[in-house]
């Protein structure tokens, strides 16, 4: 709906409206099984990192990173803008309301994959997660309903400091250490191989006499 320093990227009702009709779409994507969670974005990096920043309470300093190829006076901007955004409003009332803050400094793509995680867990699926993107959606998820937090797998760790420290805070180990800068659902579907590859052999072992 605007720029993020001036103004919320949505409306509550808005939130709610994406993170249900996410919802919707992840107990769809786990009749399927595992669900591999990734998206392609352009410029969104800025916005994972003031959900990021929000979520676990990282400096704007460290929350933002190079993204697809930023430069240093890049990476001061990002800074500043996430600092502007904190001026708007405060981070440390955001962390206790989740919903609000995918309100307040996330965005609709961001919301919706909230939804997705929740949903394809309600529905015991297996989500693995790709680049700071997803992952810090699914943090949203978790602090929305913290019975998703078993279901998730890291399915790798890209080169954003931010996605570490998001990784941290939900309690995951990233699978693949693949020095991505950009997921776009690369890691998330090498990790998702390996699981179902791994998940073979052993049912394949367990036959064995």
């Amino acid at each position: 709906r605007g720029d993020l320093v001036n103004a919320p990227a949505m409306t509550g009702g808005d939130t709610a409206r994406l993170i249900a009709a996410g919802r919707e779409l992840g107990r769809r994507a786990a009749a399927g099984g595992l669900v591999a969670l990734g998206e392609i974005g352009v410029a969104n990096t800025t916005v994972a990192s003031a959900l990021a920043s929000a979520l676990t309470g990282i400096s704007p300093e460290r929350a933002v990173g190079i993204g697809a190829g930023s430069d240093a006076a890049m990476l001061d901007h990002k800074a500043e803008v996430l600092r502007a955004v904190f001026r708007r409003v405060d981070p440390q009332a955001l962390r206790t309301d989740p919903a609000r803050t995918l309100a307040e400094v996330g965005g609709p793509e961001f919301a919706v994959l909230a939804g997705v995680t929740i949903g394809a867990a309600e529905a015991g699926a297996i989500v693995v997660l790709d680049g700071l993107a997803t992952s810090v959606a699914a943090l949203a998820a978790v602090e929305v309903t913290p019975a998703v937090q078993p279901y998730l797998v890291a399915g790798q760790v890209s080169r954003e400091f931010a996605h570490r420290e998001v990784l941290t805070e939900l309690g995951l180990e990233p699978l693949l250490d693949l020095r991505l800068r950009a997921g776009e659902g690369v890691g998330a579907s090498l990790a998702a191989q390996s699981l179902l590859t791994g998940l073979a052999v052993r049912r394949g072992a367990g036959r064995t006499r």
